[in-house]
Formats: structure tokens, sequence, C-alpha cells
């Protein structure tokens, strides 16, 4: 309020100000001292150690919180609480403990009950699932958590040609979508070992010559991409891990990707014209998608390419075309979408994958055999080219980052699947070798 004293009339244009010097009359009002509060929050924050991590199911996580107040930090208590006890709960003290797979948010206020500060957490288990499509099977692998180097348990049958993969993600149920029979194949996931079963025979309808397929954080709901059908197929996921199909959206369209918002609110799909990502907003009481957005028209060739990665932070889409990668802003309330820049890059893309720091940018250049790393500027979305690693040789296809960011994969299928460890600064990809996961590998999924 003193510092009200020399810009007098800039506070009284302050909402919080003025109602706290002219309060109304209605009971309903805020009190004085709620105002304040407002006010002075407004001058402080909250900042924890870490904003985002992953980590391993059973393991612990230790997290510390510091209270600013105009730009001195001052010492005081926190309550601590989890949006999801089922994956992860904190104490008093800020200890986080893994409970199960998932996605969580622990958050830290202030004693003034406004100032806060979330950690975006990632709870995994370190099993790696990818589809074989010319074996008809998925392949099942663990992950050594010290060194990253996956070891292959075990394969399991599927429909014919299996390409799309999702895991529910509590860890519960996995789904394979089969290009050739138009069916999914459905397991149950023992989580304990990651060993799969199989629920039921695969069962149809997929539409014609099914792709990938997106997966809501919740658990409920599963989205298609038709590409036969030129649809989107919306299904819900039963409690015993079946499929109930829901409804078909047309795209007019044959495409295989589809992706997810950060939020879990949003699909992102190519437009009819090849050269804008459309967004639809999930309805979640039944399921349903509505068109919420359209991007500005962005640089495509023919082959339709629209490799969506959403930045962790909600605000940036990164789409892999060609000849460039367009950064997208996003309104996660919305679903508009603005141009934010285009950098070239002059290769063939099948896919792009983002860190979980949303620090680094990777496009997976299928034709040329390499794979490109930008580095990523987290407020404004810019990127920048980093570093390229080259030489593979077989068809890269698809990329899976652990969720503690300190490995990738990638699937090949014309080689082994190939594993990297990644240069926490740079964003750089090291070999650490390949594996042979059963057969050539079309996607795959980390849970």
């Amino acid at each position: 309020m003193f510092i009200c004293l020399f810009s007098f009339n800039a506070c009284l244009l302050n909402p919080i100000v003025h109602n706290l010097l002219f309060p109304e009359k209605n009971s309903s009002s805020k009190s004085f001292f709620e105002l304040w509060a407002l006010l002075a929050s407004s001058n402080t924050i909250v900042e924890l150690n870490q904003s985002w991590a992953g980590i391993r199911k059973g393991d612990s996580l230790q997290l510390e919180a510091n209270y600013y107040s105009y730009g001195a930090k001052v010492d005081t208590s926190f309550q601590w609480s989890s949006s999801n006890n089922l994956v992860a709960t904190v104490d008093g003290n800020g200890l986080v403990q893994s409970i199960g797979n998932g996605k969580v948010k622990i958050t830290a206020t202030a004693y003034d009950g406004i100032t806060k500060a979330s950690a975006d957490i990632t709870v995994y288990t370190g099993y790696v699932y990818t589809t074989l499509d010319l074996n008809q099977s998925v392949g099942f692998l663990t992950m050594n958590h010290s060194t990253g180097i996956l070891t292959p348990v075990v394969t399991n049958l599927t429909g014919s040609g299996p390409t799309g993969i999702g895991a529910e993600p509590s860890g519960k149920f996995l789904f394979v979508a089969n290009l050739y029979d138009g069916t999914f194949s459905q397991f149950l996931i023992n989580q304990s070992t990651g060993l799969l079963t199989a629920n039921g025979t695969p069962t149809a309808p997929a539409g014609a010559a099914p792709r990938n397929l997106v997966i809501t954080p919740d658990g409920r709901f599963l989205y298609l991409a038709s590409e036969g059908t030129m649809a989107i197929r919306a299904y819900g996921i039963n409690s015993d891990g079946t499929l109930t199909f829901l409804n078909s959206y047309s795209t007019v369209i044959a495409h295989n990707q589809i992706q997810i918002s950060s939020n879990g609110n949003f699909i992102f799909y190519i437009s009819q014209n090849l050269t804008e990502i459309v967004s639809y907003r999930i309805n979640y009481n039944d399921g349903s998608l509505s068109v919420s957005g359209v991007s500005p028209t962005f640089t495509n060739d023919s082959s339709g390419s629209g490799n969506v990665a959403n930045h962790p932070n909600g605000a940036y889409i990164y789409v892999g075309s060609y000849p460039s990668v367009t950064v997208l802003s996003f309104d996660e309330n919305t679903g508009q979408m603005g141009i934010v820049n285009s950098v070239f890059h002059g290769l063939s893309t099948n896919a792009t994958a983002i860190h979980p720091s949303g620090l680094f940018l990777y496009l997976v250049h299928i034709n040329e055999g390499s794979i490109s790393c930008y580095m990523v500027e987290p407020k404004s979305g810019n990127i920048t080219f980093s570093s390229i690693l080259t030489g593979f040789s077989g068809s890269l296809r698809y990329m899976t980052i652990d969720p503690s960011g300190r490995f990738a994969y990638v699937a090949n299928n014309g080689g082994q699947l190939s594993q990297f460890s990644i240069n926490q600064i740079t964003g750089e990809l090291t070999s650490i070798g390949t594996v042979n996961p059963g057969g050539v590998q079309w996607n795959l999924t980390f849970l």
C-alpha cells in the first residue's frame, strides 16, 4: 500500500486496491483482510527445486519450496498436496512417494493460502512395448534404470499388421491397432512384471487401416487415426480393459498421425488440405469431439506430414512437416492456434518428440536415417538447431523418451531398436547400442 502513495491514480485503477478502499455494500464481497492478502500475493512467489520429474514406481523424491516477497526470501511453512494420491502422495515436508503409474501435480501453497507452485511428476515402471508389424506381435522389454539399456522379455501375438500402440496411463491395459485386418488387440498388463495377457481375441471395429492411437490421461477414452476410413474414431475404455466404439469423425483425409494435448483436453490432427492442424475438444462426459480451432496455414508437401508435439507447458505445438518445423502457439482454454515461427530443415519427418523438461525437440527423419535435436526456449516457444545424429540403417519410425528424461528409444522398421542417452544440457543423443525386441518395429510406447 505504501508504494501506492507514489502513484495514487494508478493504484485507484487497480481493482484490488479500489475494492479495498471502497468496499461493496454487498455482504458477499471480500473482507478487508482477504483483499489485503490478494494484493500482497501479487508481489510474492513460490519456487520449487524441481518443476518436473520422472520417478520410478516405488521410489521417492524430496521437493523443496522457497517463498519470496518483493524479491526477498522469507521463511514460512507450506501446505503440500497431490492432485492424485493413487499416483503419488506428498507429506508435510514435501517428500513425494510414488504409488502407481501416471501423471500428477504436487503443489506447495504458502501460508497466505494464495501463492503456490506445482511440479509435474510422472511415475513410471520402465516397461517398453513395441509393435512388430511383420511378425504380427508386440514385443515387451524392460529398462535398466541405471544404464537405460533395454532387455527383451517376450513377444505376444496380435492381429495382422500391428502398428499403433498405447498403454492406459495407470498401467493396466495395452491396446494395439492392427493395420491389415482392421481390429484392435487388447491386453491386460501385469503391473508387477509387465507381462501381457490377451484380453480376448482381436476385436473389431477399428475401421479400415487403423494406425496410431492416443489415450486420455484419465484412461477413459481412446482415439484412433483410421487411415482407410479417413476418420478419427472414438472409443470408451471399459473397466475390464475392453473397448466400446462411440463415434466416428470424418477428416476427409487418409492420415496416420494423431496426438493429444499436454492437458489431455484436445486432439490434434492434420487438416484435409494438409497445411493446417485442427484441434478437437474432448468432451469428458461422453468422449465426443468437436472442432475448436484451425491453425494458420504452414508449408507442407503432398505426403501430409503432420507430426505434432505439444510442449509440456501446453503453450506451444511443434509440427514436423516438410520442409520446415512449424512452431504454433496454443491456447489451452480455447484450442486456438497461431504462428510463432518456422524453421527450415529440408528433411523427411516421420515423428516428433519433446523432452519432458520442455528444453529439447527431436525430429525423426525416416528416409535420411537421422535424428535432429533442437533447443527450445520455453517462454517464447522458439527453437534453435542443436545437433543431428546420422548413419542409421533401416527405416526410422517413432521415438519415445523415458519420463526421467535420461534415455530415448527409436523404433526401426528396417532394423533393430535404437537406444540413446540424453545430454541434459544440450539434448544431444549418444547411442548406447541397439536391441532386437523380436522383429522390426513400427511404433512403441513407454510405461
